[in-house]
């Protein structure tokens, strides 16, 4: 596209006209070219055209606001939210859904394609869900300003220790908007100046996690497998938050590691066994490790809870030399899960190919990581196969993705392909 620039300086700043946006960073921001250098423009989204103010320079890219948007995208949108402006929850509600998916799953292919060896794999088609009221866990924040003395209960501004208050979020389940509707008034009088986190879920049984208000009974949720598995899980605990999104990745996870009834099968970072237990519904034996005894202790309470004796949970820190480990140790398995949390399993990858699993499957929130990990995994004779992303947290600029790793039984030593997916 050529589109006629106009570019005026000041001693702080630099201003763009008719800048064209064709790309989203990771984080959100519209992407454009001016004389040969990357433009991070927050506020612009791929296809607008705008007019942009520089107001940091790198050596290969320069931070900008937008000024104004000259011809708005056609994936540009109305954000639905009435306090999106200020909030810091969300990123991209005015971007299209389709438009975050296509964008979220596209830097993602291209990150791990620039990286690591793909010749010979299948991109997948993310999986997703619905837009809105998808999360049934939030943290919000109660506070008295110090500014205006007002207390307010909701989420932290965008770029600020503020808190945006908050009446309804259409994110949320209907269920936590209606419990926290209900007791904000009370909860509000026992706001001060300072900050409290108030961390909420929501259960088969109901909301959980309201202060001053114990229960005796362990939440659950339920996995809608052959039969429905319920499983137990710490009221603070971590599940996740997008309940309809888990059951669909839980499906393709157990499709990519082609379980069969005679595989014994690991599971690293299990958690509560939400893998795990799926696992042993259709395999001989499944092993899962976790690092906190609480969590090894509760799944060992759902396997049990679910009748299945062929699942055995130990305790693990997997940042630690685990060869000497009774399940590592002079062990074979067929297949290999791993679901770590954001810093990712490099040390665990590191002795992964003792095992020689024909297949591994890896799911992550962050892609860095990720591709870390699968790097060290090609030195032990592992190839990329397939790689999909699961729109996890629509509006958001995070994102769960998933890859299938095949054992050749060739380590990779020559430079990597760039050679790009299958569809």
């Amino acid at each position: 596209m050529n589109t006629k620039k106009a570019l005026s300086m000041t001693s702080k700043n630099t201003k763009i006209d008719a800048l064209f946006i064709n790309g989203l960073t990771h984080d959100g921001r519209g992407v454009g070219h001016f004389e040969g250098k990357a433009i991070f423009v927050d506020g612009a989204v791929p296809d607008d055209t705008v007019s942009a103010n520089i107001i940091k320079h790198h050596d290969s890219f320069d931070d900008a606001v937008c000024l104004n948007i000259e011809t708005p995208s056609p994936d540009r949108t109305t954000p639905f939210c009435p306090v999106y402006d200020t909030c810091g929850g969300c990123q991209l509600q005015h971007l299209s859904l389709d438009a975050q998916r296509h964008w979220k799953n596209k830097n993602f292919i291209t990150q791990l394609t620039q990286a690591v060896e793909a010749q010979h794999s299948q991109e997948e088609a993310p999986i997703i869900g619905e837009g809105q009221h998808y999360r049934r866990r939030v943290r919000l924040s109660l506070v008295i300003s110090k500014k205006d003395k007002v207390a307010r209960l909701g989420f932290k501004q965008k770029s600020s220790t503020e808190v945006v208050d908050i009446e309804h979020c259409p994110i949320l389940t209907e269920s936590l908007n209606q419990t926290i509707q209900a007791n904000k008034p009370a909860l509000l009088e026992t706001a001060s100046r300072a900050l409290k986190e108030i961390s909420l879920v929501e259960a088969d049984q109901g909301v959980f996690g309201l202060p001053n208000t114990p229960t005796s009974t362990q939440p659950t949720y339920t996995l809608n497998t052959q039969p429905p598995l319920t499983l137990s899980f710490p009221e603070t605990g971590f599940i996740q938050v997008n309940q309809a999104l888990n059951e669909k990745m839980v499906t393709q996870a157990l499709n990519w590691l082609d379980l069969q009834p005679s595989h014994n099968v690991l599971d690293l970072f299990c958690g509560v066994g939400n893998f795990t237990l799926p696992m042993a519904q259709q395999t001989q034996k499944v092993v899962g490790i976790e690092g906190e005894q609480n969590l090894v202790d509760t799944a060992n309470h759902n396997a049990q809870n679910n009748q299945l004796d062929n699942v055995t949970f130990y305790k693990g820190d997997l940042f630690d030399e685990i060869t000497p480990k009774p399940w590592f140790k002079k062990q074979r398995y067929d297949r290999i899960l791993l679901d770590p949390g954001r810093q990712g399993a490099f040390n665990a990858c590191k002795q992964l190919g003792k095992l020689k699993a024909q297949i591994i499957v890896y799911v992550s929130c962050n892609a860095a990581t990720l591709i870390r990990d699968i790097k060290e995994l090609e030195k032990q004779g592992y190839r990329l196969s397939k790689a999909g992303m699961i729109d996890m947290f629509p509006h958001t600029t995070h994102t769960e993705v998933m890859v299938q790793l095949t054992r050749t039984h060739k380590a990779l030593k020559k430079p990597k392909s760039r050679s790009i997916f299958k569809m």
